[in-house]
């Protein structure tokens, strides 16, 4: 068998680069990959409300909100007063002479404030939330039956909500 010289040529060829090859993975198994551990802590701020939970907020103030009073069928101010005292006074603008009056606490997230009307005496109840200051619920008891009141009836054309915004140099 007589073999040419082009074929051992090649032969050797493909046996130089598999063993050039070969000795390149292995070379690449023995050095360990190098590992980078970079930690970095995530850069956040803090949002409005954990600000504002963080620190003692103080609530003593005038507020004022803009209700819908669907029996006179146009927008009016509701006032709030709170109190250094824990007493608060509120009422719309179209019954002044039947304020509200009690007293407020905050409990968790909520600025609740319970007192009675001045000549009707029903027991009212304001749920209001302690950060952005939005009415949540308002409930009324008379006679000894306490009555969740339908809220969206007083929220004015266009608002989404109800909230309080602290007057001026209050």
């Amino acid at each position: 068998m007589q073999i040419n010289l082009n074929t051992i040529e090649l032969i050797l060829l493909c046996l130089i680069l598999t063993g050039c090859s070969k000795a390149k993975i292995q070379e690449s198994e023995s050095i360990p990959p190098k590992i980078y551990n970079i930690t970095q802590a995530p850069t956040t701020t803090p949002t409005q409300s954990q600000t504002l939970k963080n620190t003692k907020t103080t609530y003593n103030g005038t507020y004022e909100a803009k209700m819908n009073n669907p029996s006179l069928g146009k927008t009016q101010p509701l006032h709030l007063k709170l109190q250094e005292d824990k007493k608060f006074i509120a009422y719309p603008n179209h019954e002044p002479n039947n304020k509200t009056r009690g007293n407020w606490k905050v409990e968790g997230d909520f600025l609740i404030c319970t007192g009675t009307t001045e000549q009707t005496k029903q027991i009212m109840t304001l749920k209001i939330d302690s950060i952005s200051m939005e009415l949540i619920s308002i409930s009324q008891k008379i006679n000894g039956k306490k009555t969740e009141m339908f809220l969206k009836q007083f929220i004015p054309k266009g608002a989404k909500n109800i909230t309080f915004l602290r007057k001026p140099n209050s």
